[in-house]
């Protein structure tokens, strides 16, 4: 059973979250609601890249690259989540006022840049590592910088060289996760039914 103490703490915070909830919700609706462009501008970062997805992607190595893009999806929301809400970078729009994250950029927009960019490397067997580093480079020192020109990004206590090494360690774990997983695949499975 939690101690007075604890309940009091854990009820001001729930408090303080809904407040903090309803106060993004009336920022939303006061500056980022269906009638800004740029409401339009993050609608489209969240569809056209899945569209492009659907008709782009290798269906052979679907699995295969679907993971790996899992994989950075989860890894851009939960660094886009962490520095939003520790003020190393902020989204002053959003498509949702309930998610401290880009949804257009974590969710569709860098994962299906990175699953193009890795099944491309697969296909032309090209230096995996070395066009990483360009990849992230591009996303840290132009398209971010172009996202604060346009006032759609903004930073605070994070720099672009962190955001580089995030894009840069976010496609290295990826790679790396899809890699095991790949080699786990292949050592339960007969080689002839391996499908990649």
């Amino acid at each position: 059973m939690m101690a007075s103490e604890q309940q009091a703490s854990l009820s001001e915070l729930s408090n303080r979250a809904s407040s903090l909830t309803y106060d993004w919700s009336v920022y939303w609706k006061t500056y980022s609601h269906l009638g800004t462009w740029q409401f339009w501008v993050y609608l489209l970062t969240f569809a056209v890249p899945l569209v492009a997805l659907v008709i782009l992607i290798n269906r052979k190595l679907a699995f295969r690259i679907g993971f790996y893009g899992l994989v950075v999806h989860l890894l851009a929301t939960y660094i886009d989540t962490y520095a939003t809400t520790h003020r190393l970078w902020q989204y002053p729009y959003r498509i949702l006022p309930v998610v401290p994250f880009s949804v257009g950029l974590d969710v569709s927009l860098i994962p299906v840049i990175y699953m193009l960019f890795y099944q491309w490397t697969l296909r032309r067997r090209k230096n995996y590592y070395l066009y990483l580093l360009i990849l992230a480079a591009g996303f840290a020192f132009v398209f971010k910088p172009l996202l604060v020109f346009l006032g759609l990004f903004r930073l605070y206590e994070g720099s672009y060289l962190l955001l580089f090494l995030f894009y840069l360690g976010g496609g290295l774990i990826a790679k790396w996760l899809t890699d095991l997983f790949k080699y786990a695949q292949s050592r339960s499975l007969d080689p002839a039914d391996d499908p990649a």
